[in-house]
């Protein structure tokens, strides 16, 4: 009997081989993050005077279990501005804080909260999160890092869906099926997507791209948008998958590819002619935003005419040049050769760089037109035989290799999620005349779903982070074993219920979060016993003081100073760079075209997203340009902060316009000025040590001779306090 039962446990792996029907897998009890959320009960808590909502029962009762208390709630000055730069990326006026502090009813800050996410601003703020998430740039990267000129459609298009609070399982299918909506039942031609859609299909675009390399390139493009959705959609990484089974989650190589064959189909315009960079041409998709048609007809209009004045005088001195290195006696061909010498005899320093800056105005010109054209750096499905190629026999490769194929994979979902791996059903058009479509419509829908465990969880754990500045789940985009887990997984499946029943409204969310007593509590608050057991504050016994990213520094810099040009939406700006680093690119063949005037001043979130040049200001500050897909931004401490904000040209020049908006608005009195400078800047009045101090300081200034009255040294002063770019 011993022996009979040593040869059933040896053999009992090969009969479950054998008694498996191919293409499903044993049950077994999912664990959690494979799991469906379940929605508990908030639970009960002893302070229950606490609660303003179901999340601050599953806070507090992990807080009265460890035997720590929660923060008291911030002062009404600190919650005025915090909201308002969670919401909208911008401090308040000194107007909102006074109308706020006023405002005794109960329901005052649900009110401020809802003006918050009714106003514009609102998806500048929320939809650079997003743009993060999509890798989104101007330029591709690599080796050349060439202009793409329609991606700031697609910016404009996720700010859009922010404000109109569009449902998240739509923005999901948009993106990775925006071509593939209409189902075709009838034997008639297909219908042209939404140019909605089309511009929403850039998400599937933004990665870095080379100059093509054949069957190795559509390899990689299409590895690089499996691993994205897979992270961005669902928190997985996916794309650990690529080369070998996954090292620590439950994705063997076949899901990878599996996965990989939804995208199959996906066909790319081939590039413009005069492309030198091979990337890839554009997509027909209108402009659809109301009065945008008309916007870029107009403006079109006028680059057109300016580019032509400005080729033409170009030629002009150009020709100029010319005929003054004839007289030399030289030969034509030296011509450029001796012009780009800072040496040569022949031509003035003046006459050289007002060559290269006419040059430089009509390429800008030149290329902003090119921006406008109504098209979208897009992909649609292949049409199919006999028009285009068919569906193709997606394989497993070999250590993710592109030319060492390995056994046949036809499209599935993650196995450990469904728990068998049978292929994905495709619904095709009743004729079967559109055999590639509707195979990303398919996984979006799948992602999409009301029942898949990871999307609203990963979703909702997003908006927490970016609210608290850490997740309930630490790493948003890898919700697998690496992560650690949820600090309060309840918590997040009743997130996930909610964001659900709320018909995946985000605004929703918002609201939800920034009401609860865990949002409203104070940061700066002394609690010696949280502090030992939660240093991190992983239990959320007090609110996590934040420092601004750096688009929202620059925005307030511009805002404070009276400057911020409220403008919305549109093509790239190009604000001006440190003057060294201006003087490197101004005549090269960089894409940065610097601009002077009020449309350089827009929000950060405009700004041209160059991968191999980023503003100095901005990258010290943590806000790089995206290579790949970035779930979280470092909050670094460095020297070079000092110096942007301190020595920087851009602090220095709206220092300046600070003040000069001090002088206007504050009358001629010290004191008064002082109150104004601090209620701008930090949304306070100055303590009376700070107003005795900071009157010291202008009556020292004002002494000296050709002073300013000191008011830009105590605006600069302000700007580069620590309150100014933290917020409590």
């Amino acid at each position: 009997m011993r022996d009979r039962k040593l040869l059933l446990d040896c053999l009992s792996p090969l009969i479950v081989c054998i008694l498996v029907p191919s293409g499903t897998m044993p049950a077994a009890e999912k664990v959690w993050p494979y799991s469906a959320p379940v929605d508990a009960e908030p639970p009960r808590v002893e302070k229950s005077e606490w609660i303003s909502n179901g999340i601050d029962n599953f806070i507090l009762r992990k807080l009265e279990e460890k035997g720590v208390e929660p923060a008291p709630e911030a002062s009404r000055r600190t919650l005025i501005r915090r909201v308002t730069f969670d919401l909208v990326g911008l401090p308040p006026t000194p107007e909102e804080v006074d109308a706020f502090l006023a405002d005794k009813d109960p329901k005052a800050y649900s009110r401020l909260v809802d003006r918050l996410l009714g106003d514009s601003r609102y998806g500048e703020r929320w939809g650079r999160f997003w743009l993060d998430l999509a890798r989104y740039a101007d330029t591709a990267g690599l080796e050349g890092d060439p202009d793409m000129p329609h991606a700031w459609r697609y910016r404009d298009y996720v700010i859009d869906a922010f404000n109109a609070d569009k449902p998240y399982d739509q923005f999901i299918k948009e993106q990775i099926a925006g071509d593939e909506f209409h189902e075709e039942m009838g034997a008639g031609p297909l219908p042209n997507p939404e140019p909605e859609h089309t511009v929403a299909l850039t998400f599937l675009r933004l990665a870095p791209f080379s100059e093509p390399r054949g069957d190795e390139t559509r390899h990689e493009l299409l590895s690089e948008m499996t691993s994205t959705v897979g992270s961005v959609f669902l928190g997985l990484t996916v794309g650990c998958a690529k080369c070998h089974d996954h090292k620590y989650d439950q994705i063997p190589i076949r899901d990878f590819y599996r996965m990989q064959a939804f995208f199959s189909t996906v066909w790319m315009p081939r590039p413009d002619p005069g492309d030198t960079y091979q990337l890839g041409g554009p997509l027909p998709a209108e402009f659809y935003r109301p009065g945008e048609k008309e916007w870029a007809e107009k403006l079109s209009a006028k680059y057109t005419k300016e580019h032509e004045a400005a080729q033409k005088e170009f030629e002009q001195h150009r020709d100029e040049l010319k005929e003054k290195f004839k007289q030399t006696g030289k030969e034509a061909k030296f011509f450029y050769k001796v012009l780009r010498d800072p040496k040569n005899d022949i031509f003035t320093a003046g006459e050289v760089r007002r060559l290269d800056e006419l040059s430089s105005k009509a390429n800008l010109l030149k290329q902003q037109v090119q921006r406008l054209r109504p098209v979208a750096m897009s992909v649609r499905h292949s049409y199919g035989p006999p028009y285009e190629p068919g569906v193709p026999t997606t394989r497993v490769m070999i250590r993710g290799e592109y030319d060492n194929p390995g056994e046949i994979v036809k499209a599935g979902f993650l196995a450990a999620i469904e728990g068998d791996e049978k292929p994905a059903k495709i619904r095709l058009d009743p004729f079967k005349r559109w055999p590639t479509r509707s195979r990303r419509m398919a996984l979006a829908q799948w992602i999409a779903s009301n029942e898949n465990p990871f999307t609203a969880r990963v979703m909702a754990n997003r908006l927490w982070h970016w609210h608290f500045g850490q997740g309930i789940v630490a790493t948003p985009s890898d919700f697998g074993e690496l992560s650690g887990g949820p600090s309060h997984p309840q918590l997040l499946d009743w997130l996930a219920h909610r964001f659900v029943e709320a018909k995946w409204s985000m605004k929703a969310m918002h609201q939800l979060i920034v009401n609860s007593s865990t949002y409203r509590q104070a940061s700066r608050v002394e609690n010696q016993t949280a502090f030992e057991l939660d240093p991190d504050n992983r239990l959320f016994w007090r609110f996590r003081r934040k420092r601004l990213e750096g688009e929202a520094i620059r925005d307030s810099v511009l805002a404070v100073s009276g400057r911020l040009n409220p403008e919305q939406f549109g093509l790239p700006i190009f604000p001006a760079l440190p003057g060294d680093l201006a003087e490197t690119v101004k005549y090269s063949e960089s894409k940065w075209n610097t601009q002077r005037g009020p449309e350089a001043r827009k929000r950060s979130v405009y700004i041209y997203q160059q991968r191999t040049l980023n503003m100095p200001m901005l990258d010290a500050f943590d806000a790089m340009v995206c290579e790949t897909s970035r779930d979280r931004r470092r909050s670094s401490v460095t020297s070079l902060q000092a110096l942007e904000m301190y020595n920087g040209d851009f602090v220095n020049e709206e220092a300046r316009h600070f003040a000069e908006r001090i002088r206007k608005e504050g009358g001629s009195d010290p004191e008064s000025r002082i109150h104004r400078a601090f209620e701008l800047a930090l949304g306070r009045p100055p303590t009376g040590e700070e107003l005795t101090k900071t009157r010291g300081f202008l009556e020292f200034s004002g002494s000296e001779k050709d002073s300013d009255d000191g008011l830009s040294g105590l605006c600069r002063i302000l700007l580069n306090s620590n309150e100014f770019v933290y917020v409590d």
